[in-house]
């Protein structure tokens, strides 16, 4: 048989066989091989060619498997930095995970809530990094309609910085006011530099 002509029925039996499709075994490689290489002299003529078409269609298994198997284990999500900030003075039940990625035009700052409320009229929250050399300001956020998470940008690299708080700041002092701080969370030692 050529690869031109009409598959013999045996063949797609064996391919349309799900059993073909499923695991492959540690071995397959070599056996594959030996079994392609092999050539019987009293082997009939047809034989050769339905050993040939499934050593083919063996190795053409094996590449889909191992390329599933790295596109399955290969880890897509960038890296980030995770901060857990906690209540202040200001409000105490109050809390916040932060998640700090590099996403190559900025710093995302992602910032998941809980018992923060709706910032009140006139007010608005702010997310700070504050360290030796000042703070710089990630975003301004209302919280008003529930949304417990909230993505801000960051515009300098966060190295260097030892905090993150989150203020609530009066509209009519806009961002340079001294914000009361309602949350407050230590940056891990690995962005801050010594």
């Amino acid at each position: 048989m050529t690869f031109g002509d009409s598959p013999d029925p045996a063949v797609a039996r064996v391919l349309d066989d799900p059993a073909v499709w499923a695991e492959v075994s540690p071995d397959l490689r070599a056996r594959t091989l030996a079994a392609a290489t092999e050539a019987p002299a009293a082997a009939p003529r047809p034989l050769r060619s339905h050993r040939l078409l499934l050593a083919a269609a063996a190795v053409v298994i094996l590449g889909v498997a191992v390329a599933g198997a790295l596109a399955l284990t290969r880890d897509t999500t960038p890296s980030g930095t995770e901060v857990a900030l906690a209540g202040t003075e200001n409000m105490p039940g109050a809390s916040a995970r932060a998640e700090l990625r590099d996403e190559g035009a900025g710093v995302s700052v992602t910032l998941s809530v809980g018992g923060v409320p709706p910032a009140p009229d006139g007010s608005f929250y702010e997310v700070w990094l504050v360290g030796e050399a000042g703070k710089v300001s990630a975003g301004t956020f209302h919280r008003r309609g529930d949304q417990d998470t909230i993505t801000l940008w960051l515009g300098v690299d966060p190295d260097g910085y030892d905090a993150i708080t989150v203020t609530r700041q009066p509209v009519d002092g806009g961002t340079t006011a001294e914000g009361v701080v309602i949350l407050r969370g230590d940056l891990p030692a690995a962005t801050q530099q010594p």
